[in-house]
């Protein structure tokens, strides 16, 4: 009986000893360069940039931090898009950019995967989907201005070795 007991207090001190530690984190980082040769088409423009960005898998969410430099129209919209280098592709995840900020400026924030833009015609039909196309490193950042609608500058997402 005594036995029984100390078992079960055993099994009950170690299943809280896991609990109480916490998971690895699953966190990638991703940069990219943006310029507007990296368009498609190519643009000719003095505008360039960075991209930061940050998938924490435990939180299910993305990070970003962007920095635009010469940009001698006002930004529209950011993203982040599903797209191999080269080619167009839809937006999954979108940005928060000062409107209607020109010239030199960075912004950041963070979007949980709720916000997350599903294009099952491209193969994301769900968060994982595009958490997959981000660190896989089919995706790329996108800064749109108020001349280049289509798009500015961009950068494909590169994962931080």
């Amino acid at each position: 009986m005594l036995l029984s007991v100390v078992r079960k207090v055993f099994v009950a001190v170690t299943l809280l000893g896991f609990a109480a530690v916490p998971a690895a984190a699953q966190t990638f980082t991703l940069t990219a360069t943006l310029t507007g040769a990296e368009q498609d088409p190519p643009l000719n423009t003095g505008a360039f940039g960075t991209a930061t960005v940050t998938v924490d898998l435990a939180a299910r969410t993305v990070t970003y931090r962007v920095d635009v430099f010469n940009l001698p129209s006002g930004v529209r919209a950011s993203h982040i898009h599903v797209g191999a280098a080269g080619t167009a592709g839809p937006v999954i995840v979108n940005f928060e950019p000062p409107v209607p900020a020109s010239n030199e400026f960075g912004f950041s924030g963070t979007v949980p995967d709720a916000e997350f833009v599903m294009r099952p015609d491209q193969g994301i039909r769900s968060a994982d989907d595009a958490f997959q196309s981000i660190i896989g490193g089919n995706s790329y950042v996108n800064v749109h201005s108020d001349v280049n609608r289509g798009g500015e500058i961009r950068g494909q997402l590169i994962l931080k070795q």
